[in-house]
């Protein structure tokens, strides 16, 4: 109770009034600084900045009247302070940035007068062109691509020369600037050759081998009139022999290929390369290499290019050859050959150095004949067999990179014995036998569309019509025979060969296979059949 009373009788004391005035002076003398140091901070107009810098400095430094608590300028002085004669922050920096760009207008105009006084440049010097009267009688005339240096005369730059700029001679060399010569090469052609692998002459420094030092009539200063024209130089087979260079090319052949006829370098790079055989891209040169080529086709309805990525990857039933050892190559000669189609036989035999025994079918398991064998024995031909050039060889029949159809055939051929519901003219044989009349007229008789018939009676139509109508397969044999008709010596049912015994005449035939006793025909006199009277009487 007694602190308590103490304070009432300090609060007393406030109630005089010049406790009152005392604090509030105190409390505005104290609230200043702070607040002086927050406009300067804030930068209140310089005006008010330095009435409060001046008041901070008046009362706490210099001793004044206790009244005069505003320092040395008075409020009444502050009223009549103009503003305009006061510098703001904002106008100092832009007269910073007007002197500046006067300091930087005149240095420039100082860089004109250095530049105005300065000598001109002295102009490059160009080296001319070596008047036609100097050149060499052995380079006369000039051709029509010419060594830089060679044409500007500077010969300093690749052979020795003496005082005068002229070449010195030693016997009958010139002495280079550089003991070999890929060094001088490089020494201006800065790209040196550092793949896998290395053209021989690139790997040995002989450029000279490829390249005229001082002109040529063809690009790249080559020493022929075209790139395989200068391979073959090492690569025909004769100069390959004398070279010993293994890789050798035969350009002088009836089909070339056509990277090969025009540019050797659609395939290889003639200096370096990080692929086996100088390729110019990683796929593998048996197969992918030539698809990248030979499976874009422009115009699928143009028999010229083929797609054969479908043929050799998806089709159905692939031919082995395409896949074993060299693939392509296996048949094919890359870079040309005297046979069609680039083959390295004529096709028969090119087919016949497989098909010289028999053969396992992967797809179905099926033994494939001899056919070398069983064109020996037999002395007539199908046409496209004996008529290669003309009638297309056995990719007549066959598609020989793959196919959908069984043996690789390109188009359906059924092996049955009847038909069973298949229209004859589905089958691949009337693709080039185009006398469909002969099968499928209405009128049985005829003297004229067949050969084939007893009298006028058309026997190819009775053996393919109805129920049991036979294939063509039945009677004939696509590969060769003993007659021009292509006549079997057996025909297959069921999987037994049963022969067919067939006779030839000179007005007809017969034949007497296990399906029926012997059948005659005779297209003058018609033959009645003890066959045929026998199934009358039934």
């Amino acid at each position: 109770m007694g602190k308590f009373k103490k304070i009432l009788g300090m609060l007393k004391f406030l109630k005089s009034k010049k406790a009152i005035l005392i604090l509030i002076a105190v409390g505005i003398i104290l609230s200043l600084p702070p607040i002086g140091y927050y406009a300067w901070q804030k930068r209140i107009p310089q005006k008010t900045a330095l009435v409060l810098n001046n008041i901070i400095h008046n009362v706490f430094l210099h001793k004044h009247h206790p009244g005069d608590i505003y320092g040395v300028v008075h409020i009444e002085e502050m009223e009549e302070i103009e503003l305009s004669k006061l510098k703001l922050p904002e106008e100092e920096k832009k007269e910073i940035k007007e002197t500046k760009k006067l300091e930087k207008e005149l240095k420039k105009l100082k860089e004109q007068e250095k530049v105005a006084k300065a000598p001109k440049p002295k102009p490059k010097k160009v080296i001319k062109p070596l008047p036609l009267e100097e050149y060499p009688k052995e380079f006369l005339p000039l051709k029509k691509v010419l060594h830089r240096p060679f044409k500007q005369g500077a010969c300093a730059i690749c052979h020795v020369v003496d005082e005068h700029g002229k070449v010195i001679k030693k016997g009958k060399k010139y002495p280079l600037t550089k003991p070999r010569v890929d060094e001088l090469c490089y020494s201006c052609h800065k790209e040196r050759y550092t793949k896998k692998y290395d053209h021989k002459p690139v790997k040995k420094g002989e450029c000279l081998k490829c390249h005229d030092p001082h002109q040529s009539n063809t690009e790249r200063l080559l020493k022929a009139k075209t790139v395989p024209l200068l391979c073959v130089k090492c690569h025909s087979p004769e100069n390959a022999k004398k070279l010993k260079i293994e890789k050798f090319v035969n350009i002088n052949v009836k089909y070339k290929h056509k990277p090969v006829d025009k540019d050797c370098r659609n395939c290889h790079d003639p200096h370096t390369s990080d692929y086996k055989h100088l390729l110019i891209t990683s796929l593998d040169w048996k197969m992918d290499f030539c698809l990248d080529c030979h499976s874009k086709v422009k115009d699928p309805k143009k028999r010229k290019k083929v797609d054969l990525t479908k043929w050799i990857k998806t089709a159905k039933y692939k031919h082995d050859a395409v896949f074993k050892k060299d693939e392509c190559a296996n048949c094919h000669e890359i870079h040309g050959s005297d046979h069609r189609i680039m083959l390295k036989k004529p096709m028969v035999k090119q087919c016949l150095s497989c098909h010289n025994k028999e053969v396992k079918e992967k797809e179905t398991g099926e033994m494939l004949m001899n056919m070398e064998k069983h064109l020996k024995e037999n002395k007539y031909w199908h046409k496209p067999i004996k008529e290669v050039e003309k009638k297309g060889g056995c990719a007549a029949c066959h598609n020989p990179h793959g196919s959908n159809y069984p043996y690789a055939l390109k188009k359906f051929f059924t092996t049955e014995f009847y038909l069973k519901g298949l229209k004859i003219g589905e089958i691949m044989c009337f693709s080039c036998h185009k006398e469909k009349e002969r099968f499928t007229m209405k009128e049985v008789f005829t003297d004229k569309i067949t050969k084939f018939r007893n009298g006028t009676e058309n026997l190819h139509w009775r053996h393919t019509q109805g129920k049991k109508g036979r294939t063509c397969i039945a009677c004939h044999d696509p590969h060769a025979s003993q007659w021009p008709t292509m006549i079997g010596k057996y025909t297959n049912f069921n999987g037994i060969l049963f022969p067919i015994r067939y006779k030839k005449t000179e007005t007809g035939g017969s034949c007497a296979p296990a399906c029926h006793d012997e059948f005659k025909y005779d297209r003058i006199r018609p033959v009645k059949n003890v066959g045929e009277i026998k199934e009358q009487f039934r």
